[in-house]
């Protein structure tokens, strides 16, 4: 990474200056001991995240989002800090900002595709947004394919590493804490992979005709993500949990019952970590399938984590007695297409209910903050003593009306902070 010109400097310096103040800033402790008080099941109001902003709708439009260092590495390091920083000043939300800045080990053979090359066809939404429209051609149709799936083999470049932080730390390593930092949390989305080799309408056909081909096919893969988190591990590559990491798709993960009492600062373990899983393609399928095809495999996961979040998008109201059976599980999403009662009907033990409002209310004609405010109102209402969390994701759009993003999280915040 080369360093660009001084003025270029100084703006990324200016911006890691302010991120820097406002993380001494009282309301960051707050926020942290909110976080460890719902993830331990305790007494707390709500709380609050927004994430998966459309970035690039606003970048050009909104001035303090959008990046003028002209260096390219700077400039990404400056977008990035700008993002931070609009998130801290101008969305009110419980996300906590640090002053640690983690640069990540460079590790050799950490491909999410396990070597697999897929195959898709990509419609990008205008506006540059995140959002895009998938069509997935099957590289993996036959029992012989399966070997396609690669057992990953993991290699730390420490040199790389090193420089990489050197050039942060000469640049802003008087503004924030520069540490090294390796993988903190393990989340499982084999269904997510395992459609874009397949394609969705195979191979949820297959569990029906060829179950033994997508038992064999899942086998695979769940052994090729314990490898890599075997590898991570006996390479002393995993690091403490870092609670202001997403914790699966809900919110931070702040909690002093991680790491484990005994753990060993220098050799970090899975167990001293989160974990997580989820299938979301398995909204409609029942929960005996899912629990055969999925869960059975993922439960492999989340018995070698210390705490674990379940759920992405799928309702999962009619499968909490399926899930009682997963190891440590302390988090659950409910999703926009949940039924927010039966799932507390149905649940065998008391979680974090990861509430995920509707991101269409952002996307509409008109904004509408009374219908968004009565959705949150409902969800609590009905979440039956349940610690929540309330997380504001998949926003594909919001019609380049930054506006809506600042008035949803005021009044979703001025909600979750009723009575205190």
């Amino acid at each position: 990474m080369a360093v660009g010109v001084n003025s270029d400097r100084d703006i990324v310096r200016g911006l890691a200056g302010e991120l820097a103040e406002i993380a001494s800033r009282p309301c960051q402790r707050e926020k942290i001991e909110g976080w460890k008080k719902i993830n331990s099941l305790g007494t707390h109001r709500p709380m609050l995240w927004i994430t998966e902003i459309p970035w690039g709708e606003l970048e050009g439009k909104v001035e303090e989002i959008t990046p003028v260092c002209k260096d390219e590495q700077l400039r990404a390091l400056e977008r990035e800090l700008r993002r931070k920083l609009f998130t801290a000043r101008r969305l009110s939300c419980d996300e906590v900002v640090s002053r640690v800045f983690y640069v990540p080990r460079v590790i050799a053979g950490m491909d999410r595709d396990f070597g697999v090359e897929g195959r898709e066809d990509v419609i990008n939404q205008p506006g540059g947004t995140h959002i895009r429209s998938h069509h997935y051609r099957p590289v993996i149709s036959e029992p012989e394919d399966i070997e396609k799936i690669k057992m990953p083999r993991l290699a730390y470049d420490r040199r790389r590493t090193l420089e990489r932080r050197a050039v942060i730390e000469d640049l802003l390593g008087d503004l924030l804490d520069v540490e090294i930092s390796g993988p903190r949390v393990h989340w499982f989305n084999g269904w997510d992979l395992l459609v874009r080799w397949t394609g969705v309408t195979e191979a949820l056909t297959d569990m029906a005709l060829r179950p033994e081909f997508i038992h064999a096919l899942m086998r695979r893969l769940t052994d090729a993500f314990l490898s890599r988190m075997d590898q991570l591990q006996e390479l002393d590559l995993l690091d403490h949990p870092h609670p202001q990491d997403r914790i699966g798709s809900g919110g931070a993960g702040y909690t002093d019952e991680l790491p484990q009492p005994d753990h060993d600062p220098d050799h970090i373990r899975t167990i001293d970590q989160w974990g997580g899983a989820t299938a979301q393609i398995f909204s409609e399928v029942s929960p005996a399938m899912h629990e055969e095809f999925a869960l059975k495999y993922e439960k492999e996961i989340m018995q070698r984590c210390g705490l674990n979040y379940y759920g992405c998008c799928e309702p999962l109201h009619a499968k909490m007695h399926i899930l009682a059976g997963a190891s440590r599980l302390r988090k659950i999403s409910i999703s926009p297409w949940c039924d927010v009662e039966k799932a507390v009907e149905n649940a065998e033990a008391t979680y974090v209910f990861s509430h995920k409002p509707s991101p269409a209310v952002l996307a509409e004609d008109s904004f509408n903050p009374q219908r968004a405010e009565r959705d949150i109102r409902r969800r609590i209402a009905r979440s039956g003593g349940m610690p929540c969390e309330f997380v504001m994701k998949d926003i594909s759009t919001v019609r380049g009306d930054v506006d809506r993003l600042i008035a949803w999280c005021e009044m979703a915040y001025r909600i979750v902070r009723e009575g205190e």
